[in-house]
């Protein structure tokens, strides 16, 4: 069910690879944070919490670009940025992302009933601008924009200089796989520091967005390509902000 092999990892690497998180996403909110010493933007961000999302995720997005060109000197295929020659799971990535989102929006029901506090997520006003942007960025930006780093970036380096799998059941996980999925999930505390959202769902949050981690990292490790994780990744925020906004 659960087995270890030759595993081998070089803390050295997953220290570097912390630091690319830090970098992106460090650029992305000190632009955010100088923004929001504006009272204008500051309010815009309240009112319309995708316009500071866009912005945020577009410049950790420009800067993982810049690193990914640099590391493989033009070469973008060996990063994931490529369709061709390839079974690149696309049907197996829709279903995991719906599966995925599905659960989840379970788990954080079932959580405001216990706590007795049901009631919409989305506390911005449903205004036609809204509801677009907040679905265009989840339905289709969020992975274009995040997958590069977690996966293309992140994964790709680790799978090169860690050593090992762990089997579950009759899936083998590269050991760089596990930890890229790990580092993802304990990314997402930020945006509840950041964005000020509600710590009722901190726990569902952290433990969610690792399994989805090892999830669309399993898809890649696969294919080495980021098509079947953006694809997930789109699938699965689009249907939870979705709901959240309707509901």
């Amino acid at each position: 069910m659960f087995r270890l092999e030759n595993i081998e990892v070089k803390w050295n690497t997953v220290g570097d690879v912390c630091k690319l998180y830090a970098l992106a996403y460090g650029v992305a909110f000190l632009a955010l944070a100088i923004l929001n010493r504006s009272p204008e933007f500051k309010h815009i961000a309240q009112t319309s919490p995708w316009i500071p999302r866009y912005i945020g995720d577009l410049l950790a997005f420009v800067v993982t670009m810049v690193m990914i060109w640099r590391a493989s000197q033009g070469n973008l295929g060996n990063y994931g940025f490529t369709l061709a020659g390839r079974n690149l799971k696309l049907k197996f990535s829709i279903a995991l992302g719906t599966a995925f989102a599905l659960i989840l929006m379970l788990l954080e029901y079932s959580l405001q009933v216990l706590a007795g506090n049901v009631e919409s997520q989305a506390a911005y006003p449903r205004t036609v601008t809204n509801v677009v942007g907040m679905l265009s960025f989840q339905w289709v930006f969020v992975g274009i924009f995040e997958e590069p780093l977690a996966r293309g970036l992140v994964q790709t380096r680790l799978m090169s200089e860690l050593r090992g799998t762990v089997k579950v059941f009759r899936w083998s996980f590269h050991v760089g796989t596990i930890v890229a999925g790990v580092l993802f999930g304990v990314g997402h505390v930020v945006p509840y520091i950041f964005f000020g959202q509600s710590w009722l769902f901190l726990g569902i949050e952290v433990v969610g967005a690792t399994l989805f981690g090892l999830l669309a990292g399993y898809v890649y490790q696969e294919t080495r390509s980021l098509a079947g994780p953006i694809v997930m990744h789109n699938i699965a925020d689009g249907l939870l902000h979705t709901v959240a906004l309707f509901y």
